[in-house]
């Protein structure tokens, strides 16, 4: 999702009076007048701090001052020019309250940027924003938890208010707080065996590349996501004329139809699919299984995990840790001691959650030099297309 810098560093405090003066020409919260404001000209009416309510913004203007966020205000129109140039960039969180109507009462939610390396170190701080967010008048309460930089949503924990309330009043315990919260998403999850790592294997495949005269050219690997979508290596597959691929025993001709050839990040994109119409969209079936993906790069000491077919052996499962992460003539690359011999191009990086961070590219025979092409160079082409 991509996101306007203004949204990004905006530290509120949910203290909502002095908002601006005089009868509100968007209308009233509670008495206070509503103000409408554009970021880098374009107007937003849900999007901005603090309060959306009946469509309509409620901004806290001594909250932007104290940001340190730069604006124009015309009291006459009741309208307010926020400029992004000036925003304090020490501020890491945003806090930004929707008011939502529900069947069981009002809805009061708050994004939460990651500070520390994962959310179990995040958690006083998402206690932090349930504690502003008592402020609101609402029954049920939520924190959309977002990672950095990449403002990836990670998952939301939502709970009622009357038993947050109960909690901060020592009533209820840890425990019993726990058993109360609705998680959704992929927050707090527990991290993978090695043994459910290896069940992934049904959604990597066997590559196979011939050239005009059906001459075999070699071999590599990829692996599926998106339900229909093969990812490799362009040094791979991006030159072939004819490219087969074998995935949970079942073969695919991915030949005559492609989504992109990236040859500077090395990643070819095709549909897998047993047929394709005139226009070349899938028509035919697609692997069972496919396999998610995060374009957050991971923490150097992250457990991760590489399957491929090094030397033709299918589905060869290796472990290790990201050593580093490295820019190689202007290319990021995950640096990681997963073993990927030759054979294993194309082959896909998983962090310890089964989540795909990156294509396996080249290494360094007989050593811990491993490097992998990150997965947010695949969205960003995917993006475009």
């Amino acid at each position: 999702m991509k996101r306007k810098t203004i949204l990004a560093f905006i530290l509120l405090s949910f203290v909502f009076a002095g908002v601006a003066s005089a009868a509100a020409l968007w209308g009233a919260y509670k008495g206070s007048p509503i103000v409408r404001v554009k970021v880098d000209g374009a107007v937003y009416k849900n999007a901005v701090p603090a309060i959306s309510f009946n469509n309509q913004t409620y901004v806290p203007l001594n909250v932007l001052d104290k940001a340190g966020v730069k604006y124009a205000q015309d009291k006459k129109n009741q309208t307010l020019e926020l400029n992004s140039n000036g925003l304090n960039k020490a501020v890491k969180q945003l806090y930004s309250v929707t008011l939502t109507d529900k069947d069981a009462g009002i809805e009061a939610s708050t994004s939460f940027y990651q500070i520390e390396a994962n959310e179990d170190e995040d958690w006083d701080d998402i206690l932090d924003s349930f504690d502003k967010l008592l402020k609101v008048d609402a029954a049920t309460l939520k924190v959309d938890y977002y990672t950095t930089p990449s403002y990836e949503w990670k998952g939301s924990i939502a709970v009622s208010k009357s038993i947050y309330v109960k909690y901060k009043q020592g009533k209820i315990t840890d425990d019993q707080l726990s058993n109360a919260w609705v998680v959704e998403g992929k927050l707090f999850r527990a991290p993978l065996t090695a043994k459910e790592i290896a069940k992934l294997q049904n959604a990597v495949g066997y590559v196979m590349v011939y050239d005009e005269n059906g001459k075999s050219l070699g071999q590599g690997s990829g692996f599926v996501i998106n339900e229909n979508t093969f990812l490799t290596n362009y040094h791979v597959a991006g030159e072939a004329s004819k490219i087969t691929v074998t995935v949970d025993k079942k073969t695919y001709d991915l030949s005559d139809w492609y989504y992109f050839k990236d040859e500077a990040k090395d990643i070819f994109a095709a549909a897998i699919s047993t047929a394709f119409d005139d226009k070349g969209n899938a028509t035919g079936s697609s692997p069972e299984h496919y396999l998610d993906y995060t374009t957050a790069l991971p923490e150097v000491g992250d457990k991760v995990y590489a399957i491929g077919s090094p030397n033709g052996l299918e589905n060869t499962v290796s472990d290790g840790i990201v050593s580093s992460i490295r820019t190689i003539d202007g290319v990021t690359y995950i640096q990681h001691t997963a073993d990927t011999e030759v054979g294993s191009s194309g082959g896909v990086l998983l962090n310890e959650y089964g989540e795909v961070i990156g294509i396996t590219t080249f290494g360094v025979s007989n050593t811990t030099l491993d490097f992998a092409v990150p997965m947010k160079y695949f969205q960003s082409n995917w993006d475009n297309l």
